[in-house]
């Protein structure tokens, strides 16, 4: 019997949604500036946030194993920032796509805007690979992203069982399931996080994948197949404590890591691929549950 999924995802950061300026080269970096005179110690706009000292000589610190020496107005010191977008794939948005190359993926444009997040799979089903990226630019018969980020093999797209997705649902919808297919949705992210120890990205559940009293029970096996009567997930990122890396994994009421970084990164992405897989004695009904997923810097 055919079952209808619905799933609700909520995304949830800590700490401050604020940037930094600062000035880098592939051997250093200023993080803040000194003004010897005049000025205002304060600089913003909707985008930035700039803190420079004012003082007549060298505004700095010294340091020594038992003290700290903080010099001039104002002594200078990092804001911590870290900033998560959550990126849901619109499974209504499907389009095929026929080519890729580099980052031109040839796919009929309508609807695309340039700054959209999409998702591209190949070979949509059980085994699909999938790639996110973010649209630079639009053209008459392709898009440009900025760059693709994979589970650790790259899609190849021939235009047979193909797609281009828009990440920008408020909620992830896997259709109709059938007793004879794994079906799969993706949840991405973006982390902008300007920390020096990095990051961490965590999901847990509010209940078992149900509707009503019936549930989907969570994979056990590392795999979820067809006919299984299963539900679970498996993380982009290739270096996790937990086994969301490795194996189709289930989601409990446990934060479960599934992304992370241990330095300072912008515009990181990662994803997770939902698999469900009723079986023949699954009851019929609309399942769901909510999945809360957490984005918290390493300090």
């Amino acid at each position: 019997m055919p079952k209808f999924l619905s799933l609700a995802v909520v995304g949830f950061f800590v700490w401050a949604s604020v940037g930094n300026a600062q000035m880098t080269s592939t051997n250093f970096e200023i993080r803040w500036d000194t003004v010897s005179t005049g000025g205002s110690d304060t600089a913003s706009s909707a985008s930035y946030q700039l803190r420079d000292t004012i003082e007549s000589t060298l505004a700095g610190r010294s340091t020594s194993s038992s003290y700290i020496t903080d010099q001039g107005y104002r002594s200078a010191f990092l804001v911590d920032v870290i900033d998560f977008s959550l990126l849901v794939q619109d499974v209504s948005s499907e389009v095929a796509a026929t080519g890729l190359s580099g980052t031109t993926i040839t796919v009929s444009p309508t609807g695309i805007l340039e700054g959209d997040y999409v998702l591209l799979v190949q070979n949509k089903g059980a085994s699909q690979v999938s790639a996110v990226g973010k649209v630079a630019s639009v053209g008459g018969s392709s898009i440009v992203v900025d760059s693709l980020k994979d589970a650790g093999s790259a899609p190849v797209i021939d235009g047979t069982n193909d797609y281009l997705y828009i990440l920008d649902a408020s909620a992830l919808s896997l259709g109709t399931l059938s007793e004879s297919e794994v079906t799969s949705g993706i949840i991405a992210w973006e982390v902008n996080a300007d920390l020096d120890d990095g990051y961490v990205v965590q999901l847990f559940e509010d209940g078992n994948f149900r509707s009503g009293s019936d549930t989907i029970s969570d994979v056990t096996d590392g795999s979820v197949t067809a006919g299984g009567g299963e539900y679970g997930a498996r993380s982009s990122d290739a270096s996790l404590a937990s086994t969301f890396d490795t194996a189709d994994s289930a989601i409990t009421t446990t934060a479960k890591e599934v992304a992370s970084e241990s330095t300072a990164s912008f515009q990181s992405r990662n994803f997770l691929t939902l698999k469900a897989a009723p079986s023949t004695s699954t009851a019929t009904g609309s399942y769901a549950h909510i999945l809360s997923i957490i984005a918290s810097g390493n300090f």
